[in-house]
């Protein structure tokens, strides 16, 4: 890099921890491969599976302000399809709220006060946690363990218990008692007994219970906790428990947030070594990565302590009302982004913070908390002087109202100096005294620093500064979008691990609301909003924004409407593009069902959709508006598996696990005729013929059914072939031809007026054939399998066309033809929607990514404008065709 890049960029240590960056001659970033995937701290392989264990503050719980322990609860991406196994204590104990009238209610208060006062469930707390990582960890796991305020210290003390007990195998419950006695114990270190099997070498007792009841080898992965304090609920005694104070050494990463405006003596903090001088090793392993360029790469540091404006509870989160779990303050997407970057699975923040969310402090140190600051409690004194130089590790002096000590090693938050409050802010807590900004007699030092500091901005001229890469490259886009020559940095930015993301979200942030920006005195012209959207084009290439979450489309039309209608050729296809592969094309999201959506259709006319769930009921909605007309519609006694409109949208039918089909009137709601009754199982799948003359039901039972439309009466008998049940069925343009797909693997083509197959089965797929269709001109079928494979027929030979179509990570459950016929749409069950060239088999733009589970079922318009899906998450999704299917 050149000598005028920022210090920030030349050091950054997340720089692809995970992968690395070659840049070639086109100045395109490239993933190398690697042959190894395991993380910097080899404890495990990236993927793996991670337990994680939250331990809340004390006298915290779910509710109305809820914690940073909650929201990151929340975050994390939870289940086996995850891979990731979770466990959450509050800091109040029971949730049970009983009566206030009651005596159980007036019991339960005393219990929480003593509580907080002698911390009496402190050992229960910890010790269910470790019981539960116990009875759950399996070879090659990553435990991960977060804290807030009691709950910070409880982790750090299991993180030592593992580490110097072990972690027992499990079904030796009852041991643990007794395991954390022999933790807790530090006359246990002591090599005093002679080791199992071997005469002559002695180990301590404690290392003789590791070695006989524990998992080898356990390692706490990551430690991250919000203000650990040394005295909430317990004194601070002479000894602290083992392996608390020491650096964490015995974890792979720790980190730690803390509070620079936190003035209480029961809450001082607990440092990674306690309250002495002695600062955690900062040196970080650099290597090079490619002998063509000096970029490097480096190992996250092991110990990070960083600094936030804030009290305790501002901090920890807590302090606010917080019902949608959508603050995401600082110290919380601080910790996220760290645990994120060595192998913690979450999603994504479901909003960026603006200037002014940067802070929000709230002073702590009122009422009768005053008092404390008057007695005489023996507390740390966190001098930063030797002791040999007069320095005292501990005093009963009062604490009058002190502020806390910045040490030497750890660093400030950057929202310090991004956020928009007022210039004369500044923060409690007392930086280091290195002569450079005065003595420690001299009254305005601390003053100066807060200053320069805030002066020096991202600068980071003295390296005091934690920098957050997404608020780095915010603040640099605003910078090239006022005009500043300023893109080097926004391609350095886009080469880190993040930075494709932190781009993304810095233009998402503009384009919400350009004026938010404070270098905006007046409204983008064109011609900046085109080298917006240009280069973000070429900064950030389409692999990368696979995971990202997007601009919605309407507001990215907003931004770009001038374009779209009489801007020149060449920005008018730039913003379309952008539009195509860089927005989100959901342009309704339609909520109402309690269950999975297993299927949708959309009216011929384009107008309505409607759904059919689990939760037994049918819904029309507006397909304009996203509005649900009329009331759900119940009748069957079971979960609804197809629906469908007439040729006429005038009636509705359904197909359900009741073993009926039923038809409805789509104006009342109201049934149109009695149910069709003949199958003896399951009614999986129907359609519709063009003309509605002919519905066509697939069952469980084996057989497909042709029913008259108007009379409901049978037109052939049951069409026998399936050896399972029919999962898929679909009737040709012209109602000559019938499609089945079975959970035997195969398809058949049947014609449609004799019942009789045309052709052999058409055999190729490897398991369920969940989805059939067949093309607008009647020439090809699509089949979508549990495989997790596409492929395409030949309707007259049943032969395969080309190589079958892979890209979904799970099985199939849906298909479409655009109405071209140039497009095949895919829903699986790894929750994207794919869309696929019919004749070269590659996929044509970007997954549609949004819904939360797996999508069962798509439809799309008859004029290909709009793209219909179901989901297990229980939404319908409405999508812009034209744009997914690049039609502009």
């Amino acid at each position: 890099m050149s000598d005028n890049v920022p210090q920030f960029l030349k050091g950054h240590r997340r720089f692809q921890t995970a992968d690395y960056v070659k840049i070639s001659s086109d100045s395109t970033p490239k993933i190398a491969e690697k042959s190894d995937e395991t993380l910097a701290c080899e404890c495990h392989k990236s993927g793996g599976r991670n337990l994680i264990v939250c331990i809340d503050g004390t006298a915290n719980q779910f509710g109305d302000m809820n914690t940073n322990v909650i929201e990151l609860y929340n975050l994390i991406l939870k289940g086996a399809k995850f891979n990731q196994k979770t466990w959450y204590n509050s800091g109040i104990g029971s949730y049970a709220r009983p009566h206030w009238r009651s005596i159980n209610y007036y019991a339960q208060i005393i219990y929480h006060k003593i509580d907080l006062a002698i911390a009496w469930d402190f050992e229960r707390t910890v010790q269910g946690a470790y019981r539960w990582l116990s009875d759950n960890y399996e070879e090659g796991d990553c435990i991960f363990l977060f804290g807030f305020s009691r709950g910070a210290f409880q982790v750090r003390v299991l993180s030592a218990m593992i580490q110097k007990i072990g972690l027992i195998y499990k079904g030796n419950e009852l041991q643990i008692p007794f395991a954390y006695e022999l933790y807790a114990d530090p006359k246990t270190d002591l090599v005093d007994t002679t080791q199992i099997g071997r005469i002559g070498q002695n180990v301590s007792k404690a290392e003789r219970f590791k070695r006989a009841f524990s998992h080898p080898d356990v390692k706490v992965h990551f430690v991250g906790a919000w203000e650990t304090v040394s005295s909430i609920g317990m004194a601070s005694g002479k000894h602290s428990l083992p392996g608390t104070t020491e650096g964490m050494t015995h974890v792979c990463y720790f980190r730690h947030a803390l509070a620079l405006d936190e003035r209480r003596v029961k809450f001082l903090p607990e440092y990674a070594w306690g309250g002495s001088h002695s600062a955690p090793t900062q040196a970080v392993e650099m290597k090079n990565v490619s002998p063509t360029t000096n970029i490097k790469t480096e190992v996250p540091p092991h110990t990070l302590e960083v600094w936030f404006a804030g009290t305790h509870s501002d901090i920890g989160g807590g302090n606010k009302q917080n019902v949608g779990l959508d603050r995401s303050r600082p110290p919380l997407r601080w910790m996220v982004s760290e645990a994120q970057a060595v192998g913690l699975r979450t999603s994504e923040f479901k909003r960026e913070l603006s200037s002014d969310e940067q802070m929000d402090l709230q002073e702590s140190l009122k009422g009768y908390w005053h008092l404390f600051e008057l007695l005489p409690f023996r507390r740390l004194t966190f001098s930063r002087r030797l002791q040999e130089q007069g320095g005292k590790a501990v005093t009963y002096k009062p604490h009058l109202w002190g502020s806390r000590k910045i040490h030497s090693g750890q660093k400030i938050h950057s929202s310090f100096v991004l956020a928009d409050r007022r210039s004369d802010y500044i923060p409690k807590a007392r930086p280091p005294r290195d002569g450079q900004y005065g003595s420690d007699n001299d009254p305005d030092a601390d003053k100066r620093f807060w200053e320069e500091l805030r002066r020096d901005g991202l600068a980071n001229t003295h390296g005091w500064l934690e920098i957050d890469l997404f608020e780095y490259a915010r603040t640099v886009m605003a910078r090239f979008v006022a005009g500043a020559d300023v893109l080097t940095l926004l391609s350095q930015i886009s080469e880190f691990e993040n930075g494709p993301q932190a781009v993304y979200a810095a233009v998402f942030e503009i384009i919400k609301d350009e004026n938010r920006i404070q270098y905006f005195e007046r409204p983008m012209s064109e011609s900046c909003k085109f080298k917006l959207v240009a280069h973000t084009m070429k900064l950030i290439p389409e692999h990368a924004l696979l995971d990202i979450e997007r601009v919605p489309l309407p507001e990215a039309q907003t931004f770009l409407v001038d374009f779209l209608h009489k801007g020149r050729e060449d920005h008018k296809w730039v913003a379309q593009r952008f539009l195509r592969h860089y927005t989100d094309l959901c342009v309704l999201e339609l909520k109402g069902h309690t269950r999975s959506v297993q299927s949708v259709s959309i009216s011929r006319d384009g107008f309505r959709i409607v759904s059919g769930s689990r939760d037994k009921t049918i819904r029309i909605w507006d397909a304009i508006k996203g509005s649900s007309i009329g009331e759900a519609i119940k009748g069957h006694r079971a979960e609804i598996n197809s629906v469908a409109f007439s040729a006429d949208g005038r009636r509705v039918f359904s197909a359900s696990n009741d073993g009926t089909i039923a038809m409805w009137d789509s104006r009342t709601g109201e049934e149109a005729a009695l149910p069709l009754r003949g199958h003896t199982y399951w009614v999986q799948t129907i359609a519709v013929s063009a003309d509605g003359t002919k519905i066509v039901s697939g069952s469980s039972d084996r057989t497909i059914r042709i029913w008259d439309a108007f009379t409901g009466e049978p037109v052939t008998p049951p069409l026998k072939a399936h050896t399972d049940g029919v999962l898929s069925v679909a009737i040709s343009l012209d109602g000559t031809h019938i499609i089945s797909g079975g959970a035997d693997e195969v398809i058949y083509v049947w014609d449609a007026a004799t019942g009789e197959p045309v052709l052999p089965p058409l055999k190729g797929h490897s398991s369920w054939v969940q989805a059939v269709a067949i093309s607008s001109d009647g020439t090809k079928v699509a089949s979508g399998s549990a495989d997790g494979t596409v492929r395409r027929w030949n309707l007259g030979t049943g032969e395969q066309i080309g190589q079958p179509l892979r890209g979904h990570s799970d099985g199939i459950r849906s298909v479409a033809f655009s109405p071209d016929g140039s497009r095949i749409v895919s829903a699986s069950w790894d929750r994207t929607i794919r869309i696929w060239d019919v004749e070269t088999g590659k996929e044509a733009g970007a997954p549609l990514k949004g819904h939360t589970n797996s999508v069962l079922s798509v439809a799309i318009s008859m004029d290909g404008r709009r793209i219909i899906s179901g989901s297990m998450d229980g939404t319908i999704r409405v999508w812009d065709g034209e744009l997914a299917f690049g039609r502009h």
